[in-house]
């Protein structure tokens, strides 16, 4: 048998293996956070470069000598290009070295940290020092530059705003006020099995939001209104300016039905008609949201116009027992060059 065609069934029966557990790849990255840092060796098996998570296999031999198949979960392919990597640094058959955070859920699957290549360029894909070589891609350092254009000088709050730290912030709220109902269905929910997402279902309010990594925004002006654009989903919120308008006769929609107002550098911005099912705002993830929910966001500029603070507040007369706050939740930077990429949910399990 020619080894052309010894590849095509190898990397066959590596996909075919992958189907069942790459449809979980839409999810949040809690059950990493108390994982363990594991190392392991040996050759990439098959790669999944796109959003939103890339997936990079290797086949590696566990400690009895068997075959083992290592499924190496990065970010989304728009935050990592930011960092310097894409899928031209490493091919199928490269024998690597990787280490990553392990996963409490899944055996064999870790949140990548970093990946040597056999030329010995290490590619890091958060923003930690090197571990392995001089020589690397990714990290702090790796992150690409972008000409600074007129076209995205200050302006207010009219341009593209990023989350320079990377990743969602996961503050401790041990107890959120719900009914008994609604903590039942919290407590049950799995995000690796009740997650619509994971079907490439796009979501709603507050997750578009609140869910973002390092995807950026970028605020632009329709008329009198507000265009809310979001690397998250590729979706954009339209935020009523005029006051006019009555929005409980408006129909309700995933992202539900926004109207804003200026308090001096603050955009407070109220949403209500919301049709999305779950109210998602880390940690608190899969819990029972109704139409009747009430977000209220603040986008709080700073006086030298570098930095965007998100304060959000909300309240579910259905599911809450009192209102759910958080100030400070996060803070997007102004980083002059900056566009937004494509951010498409593709199906893992469609494999080409």
């Amino acid at each position: 048998m020619s080894n052309i065609v010894t590849g095509w069934i190898k990397a066959f029966l590596v996909l075919l293996l992958l189907s069942p557990v790459l449809v979980s790849a839409h999810h949040g990255r809690g059950e990493f956070f108390g994982g363990q840092m594991h190392e392991i060796e040996g050759e990439v098996a098959a790669i999944l470069w796109r959003n939103p998570h890339v997936m990079v296999t290797v086949q590696s031999e566990g400690p009895d000598g068997t075959e083992v198949l290592w499924q190496l979960e990065g970010s989304d392919a728009g935050t990592l290009a930011r960092r310097g990597l894409t899928d031209e640094h490493i091919k199928v058959g490269d024998l690597v070295r990787a280490v990553g955070r392990k996963s409490d859920r899944r055996a064999h699957w870790l949140a990548t940290a970093h990946i040597l290549l056999p030329n010995g360029t290490e590619m890091i894909f958060g923003r930690d020092e090197p571990r392995w070589s001089g020589d690397y891609i990714g990290g702090d350092q790796g992150a690409e530059t972008m000409p600074i254009q007129d076209s995205v000088e200050p302006g207010g709050i009219f341009r593209v705003w990023i989350r320079d730290t990377g990743g969602t912030p996961y503050d401790v709220l041990e107890s959120p006020p719900l009914t008994p109902e609604a903590l039942s269905a919290y407590e049950s929910y799995d995000p690796l099995r009740d997650d619509p997402v994971l079907d490439c279902v796009i979501p709603g309010m507050p997750r578009v939001m609140t869910v973002v990594g390092s995807r950026p925004i970028e605020f632009r002006r329709q008329r009198d209104d507000i265009l809310l654009h979001s690397e998250n989903f590729n979706l954009t919120r339209i935020i009523h300016m005029t006051g006019e308008g009555d929005a409980n006769e408006e129909s309700v929609s995933p992202l539900g039905y926004s109207q804003g107002q200026w308090d001096g550098n603050t955009l407070i911005v109220t949403t209500t008609r919301i049709s999305w099912h779950f109210f998602d705002l880390p940690p608190l993830i899969g819990i029972p949201q109704s139409q009747d929910i009430e977000i209220v966001e603040r986008f709080v500029l700073n006086e030298d116009e570098d930095k965007l603070v998100y304060n959000f507040w909300a309240n579910d007369p259905v599911n809450f027992t009192a209102p759910i706050e958080k100030e400070n939740f996060m803070t997007w930077d102004w980083q002059p060059g900056e566009v937004l990429r494509t951010d498409n949910c593709i199906d893992y399990v469609d494999v080409p």
